[in-house]
């Protein structure tokens, strides 16, 4: 597999551009720590699984830890680079999670079916591939179609272990039918103040998710707030009450702590001040 390695921080994640370069395993570059966790590094990789090829986006912990890491599958939004959730793939990785972004569907007409099933793929390759990850524990997430896909992702693939979302959109199919099908632990999390896909769209998807599942409410978020910059000079982005930063600090914080209550056994799920949570 192909794959170039970028050892980065939070504040570079916004320049971060990926190429595939040499064949080989992630090698362990001078590292820096990301947000006063582990150290981690991004790759482009070329994912083949399941009679899948495609291209995605690495992040994870460097060092040797064998087995540690649970890995997490990430759905882009609509029309969105990798590169626009640095920030989030980054902070995960820093917590101790081996996060795969597809790099697919990323055109006009998206196939929200086979997004899905890429994130299945990712998810069953970092598993086979990757040292470091966990054998068996694992998420699947995502943002606006990605969270979408991620539900249907985790109705298709059961023994998935958690479905966790950001703004999560109704897609063809539909996340909203696929959320009855869900097994495993939901985590749906969303903005007052977003205008694309509205907070009661992705109500239908939480409502129809079984227990337990966990609504989370950031008080003035906004759609655009779950990436690090806006496409398109911000065209078709809404605006919200908090700063993008402070956005993502919450949003990614309330990911980290609901996916170590849900996978690593944390003893409890706190959402951070600045946001309203609804568990079921």
């Amino acid at each position: 597999m192909h794959r170039r390695i970028v050892v980065i921080t939070l504040a570079a994640l916004l320049t971060l551009t990926a190429t595939p370069a040499a064949h080989g395993a992630v090698q362990p570059p001078s590292a820096v720590t990301v947000a006063q966790g582990l150290p981690v590094a991004t790759s482009t990789v070329t994912v083949s699984q399941n009679g899948r090829t495609f291209t995605a986006r690495m992040v994870q912990p460097t060092g040797s830890a064998p087995g540690s890491y649970p890995v997490v599958g990430f759905g882009h939004g609509f029309v969105q680079s990798t590169s626009r959730y640095a920030s989030t793939l980054a902070a995960l990785a820093a917590s101790g999670y081996i996060v795969i972004a597809p790099e697919t569907q990323t055109g006009l007409l998206p196939n929200h079916g086979a997004l899905a099933d890429d994130l299945r793929a990712a998810i069953a390759w970092g598993h086979r591939t990757q040292p470091n990850a966990h054998p068996t524990l694992d998420a699947v997430a995502g943002h606006s179609m990605g969270g979408g896909a991620a539900v249907l992702a985790g109705s298709r693939q059961p023994d998935i272990d958690a479905v966790a979302t950001l703004a999560a959109a109704e897609t063809r199919p539909s996340s909203t039918s696929a959320a009855t099908q869900l097994r495993v632990p939901s985590l749906f999390v969303t903005g007052t103040s977003d205008t694309v896909v509205a907070p009661s769209s992705t109500r239908k998807i939480f409502q129809n998710a079984p227990t337990p599942s966990t609504w989370v409410s950031i008080t003035g978020g906004y759609h655009c707030g779950f990436v690090d910059s806006s496409a398109f000079f911000g065209i078709g982005c809404d605006r919200g009450g908090i700063s993008r930063g402070t956005q993502l600090q919450l949003s990614q914080r309330t990911l980290i702590s609901w996916l170590d209550y849900r996978l690593k056994g944390a003893p409890a799920f706190s959402s951070p001040a600045g946001t309203t949570t609804e568990s079921k």
